[in-house]
């Protein structure tokens, strides 16, 4: 009745999607150039990048044994790996370490071995998954190359950061890496020291899925002429193609020979290296306008409440009813497709209530003299269930005591599909953290007014270039992502909030995003109709990027 989250995959706790055999072809071809090039595979799973590595070799004249060092943690898979190159490389001359070991441990005695070309594909294991003691390896190890990691990042952002120290001068880089680099703020270190790193990078992406059965976006990483000496910029080049089966370089270098490349600073992510030169320009240049606000000047962004298990906190009509806990819910909205406009009121939460639960059971700060019967036998159910020994509630004084309760005047869209909302919040309902909440820090500023003047161009554009976006086209704003976000707004502003809201009912926000660029972007702040025009196809490029990938 109140079951929680599937467990994690061992797939998934171990990061083991392996390359497919297209995409580790095409990364060896780029960066083996020469029979003597001495390459590291960081992480090499059951073989499908010493399989290419080797090939490409086979296709070089080889005049010495091929110098190849595998690493990987699980025992079964490099015992895989090697039955492979046994089965099928057994007429070369082979120089293959193999390594059966943590990366982060045996790091150690990898310094100063001077690889040439580092390639793979980094495990794509969340921070949450990350072993502990072999993160503060990798960790200390990176700090001695002047990195200041956060708890917060995930275990293939140190795989990547480490491999680039054993590359020697000139050498290459080739790996496949989820495409949050392009985005996340853990890796805007990454993203610094590859910029810093290399004489030339180039971010190979694809309108399609390229990992069979997983909705993970990834990025080809490709760079080269690694410096002895770090350096603030280097030339980068975008490269966007249908899937895998269009990868070759010909391709690639027909494409970067007819497009400029980009150089980007720190604050702006890469995300925005995806847009055409002039829209590229534009973005950048959003950064010295004294005249915008952060959407954290104005307000603060906090995630919903984490209940520790919603089937059991988040409670239906039938169940208020039934277990009379009229006196210990408030109300609650669960999903964005409920809040659907700019403002959220008792129409909509009835009409949401008809569908789905919408009571939070809220008993913080309540006596439990004061629980009804039919609270206690909730309760009794709940541990009955065996809800109690949930993590999160289970850390709890009182495990039914749902922490940070606290009610926002807004609601902003944690994971958006077409565009980001702002809300807001008239009827005061309490959300989960499918949604954000919004909070006032002025409280003369009018919300609905807020609401209205986040419906334009530059910040559509905005949240596209500092969210992430993931495999189903999902674009996902954290909450400091969120207080980024440029806003337009001013308290002398007077929007039609009911035109703009009928716009957005009618599913026309081009028509909501014209009148509401016109009045702010074009009047208020006097932005040329091309500069605001360049936002938009900014907006409807990084868009259509994520929502057309499947």
């Amino acid at each position: 009745m109140f079951s929680g989250k599937k467990k994690a995959t061992h797939d998934k706790l171990r990061g083991g999607y392996y390359t497919p055999p297209k995409l580790a072809d095409f990364l060896c071809e780029w960066s083996i150039r020469s029979p003597l090039d001495k390459v590291i595979e960081p992480s090499c799973g059951d073989g499908n990048f010493i399989d290419s590595a080797l090939k490409r070799f086979s296709n070089l004249e080889i005049k010495s044994p091929i110098n190849i060092t595998a690493i990987e943690l699980q025992k079964s898979e490099i015992e895989k790996a090697q039955q492979r190159v046994r089965d099928s490389f057994s007429d070369i001359d082979l120089d293959i370490h193999w390594e059966n070991k943590d990366f982060f441990k045996h790091y150690e005695k990898l310094k100063g071995s001077d690889f040439d070309v580092v390639i793979g594909n980094p495990p794509f294991i969340r921070f949450q998954h990350f072993d502990e003691e072999s993160r503060d390896i990798a960790f200390n190890h990176l700090r001695d190359f002047g990195y200041k990691p956060t708890k917060l990042a995930n275990c293939w952002a140190a795989f990547i950061q480490l491999s680039i120290e054993l590359l020697k001068p000139n050498g290459r880089l080739a790996m496949v890496i989820p495409a949050e680099l392009l985005q996340v703020k853990y890796a805007a270190e990454l993203r610094e020291r590859i910029t810093q790193s290399f004489e030339h990078i180039v971010l190979v992406s694809f309108k399609k899925l390229v990992f069979k059965g997983i909705q993970q976006e990834v990025v080809l990483v490709l760079a080269e002429g690694k410096r002895d000496h770090l350096e603030e910029y280097s030339d980068i080049h975008t490269v966007e193609i249908e899937d895998e089966d269009q990868l070759n370089e010909k391709t690639l270098s027909g494409i970067i020979k007819h497009s400029h490349a980009k150089h980007t600073n720190k604050s702006v992510k890469w995300t925005s290296l995806f847009l055409s030169d002039p829209e590229f320009k534009v973005i950048e240049s959003i950064q010295g306008n004294k005249k915008l606000l952060r959407l954290g000047d104005i307000a603060s962004v906090d995630v919903g409440i984490v209940t520790g298990r919603n089937k059991f906190f988040v409670v239906d009509e039938d169940a208020k009813k039934e277990f009379d806990l009229d006196d210990f819910v408030v109300p609650l909205v669960g999903k964005t497709s409920a809040i659907n406009n700019l403002i959220f009121n008792q129409k909509k939460l009835k009409a949401f209530s008809e569908k789905f639960p919408s009571n939070l059971l809220a008993l913080k700060g309540i006596d439990e003299k004061t629980f009804s019967e039919g609270l206690k036998r909730y309760i009794a159910l709940g541990e009955q269930e065996e809800v109690h020994t949930g993590y999160k509630c289970r850390i709890r004084k009182r495990w039914y005591d749902v922490p940070s309760t606290h009610l926002s005047e807004g609601f902003l869209f944690r994971q958006i599909h077409k565009f980001p909302l702002l809300v807001s919040n008239k009827v005061k309902a309490a959300c989960t953290d499918t949604i954000h909440r919004v909070q006032l820090i002025d409280k003369d500023i009018c919300f609905d007014q807020l609401s209205a003047s986040f419906i334009n161009s530059l910040t559509f554009a905005w949240a596209e270039v500092c969210g992430r976006s993931y495999g189903g086209g999902v674009l996902e704003l954290e909450p400091n992502e969120s207080e980024e976000l440029p806003i337009p707004f001013n308290k002398s502003i007077n929007l039609d909030v009911k035109l703009i809201s009928n716009f957005i009912d009618q599913k026309d926000i081009e028509s909501a995003l014209d009148y509401v660029d016109e009045e702010l972007l074009i009047k208020g702040l006097g932005m040329s109709k091309r500069r605001v025009s360049l936002l938009r196809s900014s907006w409807v490029r990084l868009s259509n990027k994520r929502l057309n990938r499947k």
